[in-house]
């Protein structure tokens, strides 16, 4: 048995509300139904696509702009500070010989007792003199037959460093040392006792230095050096003493002349700045 046909809106009849035999009006709108809902399940797949494009693009859009790198500009300067030495330091002692290891060990301390009593005595103090070495040792001959060793004697050495803060008296203390029996004078330094500040004052000539030759290129460039961004030194190292030859027998002698002259003290610098318009 046929159903009649089922009334739809409009003149032309769709398909889905087109009769089917054998089916029933029920049967008819559930499968208008699952017809109908096809168009708004793609509407939600579209707007969840759309969604997730959205939220994708956001991250980029965030993204701050990348920020320009400040120019620079880095030179190089040289200073230097000289200054009179004020400090002499002398090494020598004495070296002696003896038949017995005692006998040169009492010997060599008797002489440096007095040499140091002799130092005292023309104005230096007790914290400027040091002993800087001390050796026993035996003398040996080899025999002509046998040419086998043989402990003929032994030699006793002692060495002292003095400081001469006062440089009128070197003369004076080197004829004293020697006076009192000293029979080795190894050398004689000329340095700076406090360097440290003029080793500062070449540092600030280098940075001036540095600063002076940075600001005329700058200049010519059209800009200005700004704050600065690093500094490196190079070097450090107070000035090595100025060696000096002195012997026992020229200490002997009524004057000792000493020529001073000046140390230098150099220091490099590597200086950055940043370049301002």
């Amino acid at each position: 048995m046929v159903q009649d046909d089922i009334a739809c809106p409009g003149a032309d009849r769709p398909l889905a509300c087109r009769r089917h035999p054998m089916t029933s009006r029920n049967d008819v709108q559930e499968q208008g139904t699952r017809f109908m809902s096809l168009p708004s399940r793609a509407g939600r797949a579209l707007a969840i696509s759309l969604s997730g494009l959205v939220t994708l693009a956001q991250p980029a859009l965030a993204q701050p702009a990348p920020v320009a790198e400040p120019r620079l500009i880095t030179m190089q300067g040289e200073g230097q500070a000289a200054a009179n030495p004020d400090l002499a330091v002398v090494t020598g002692g004495t070296q002696i010989q003896a038949r017995t290891a005692r006998d040169a060990m009492e010997g060599n301390s008797r002489i440096m007792r007095a040499v140091q009593q002799a130092l005292r005595e023309v104005g230096v103090e007790e914290r400027d003199i040091s002993t800087s070495a001390l050796s026993l040792q035996p003398t040996i001959e080899y025999q002509q037959n046998t040419n086998r060793p043989r402990v003929v004697g032994y030699s006793a050495g002692h060495q002292l460093t003095i400081r001469v803060r006062d440089l009128a008296k070197l003369g004076d203390v080197l004829d004293r040392m020697v006076t009192a029996g000293a029979n080795q004078v190894d050398g004689l330094q000329l340095t700076v006792s406090d360097w440290s500040k003029k080793v500062d004052e070449a540092r600030a000539a280098a940075i001036a230095d540095a600063k002076r030759k940075a600001s005329i290129l700058a200049a010519a460039a059209g800009a200005r050096i700004g704050r600065v961004m690093r500094i490196e030194e190079q070097g450090a190292a107070p000035p090595r003493p100025m060696p000096r030859m002195a012997t026992a027998q020229a200490a002997r002698a009524d004057a000792v002349p000493v020529a001073t002259g000046d140390q230098n003290f150099r220091m490099s610098v590597t200086v950055t700045w940043e370049l301002v318009d």
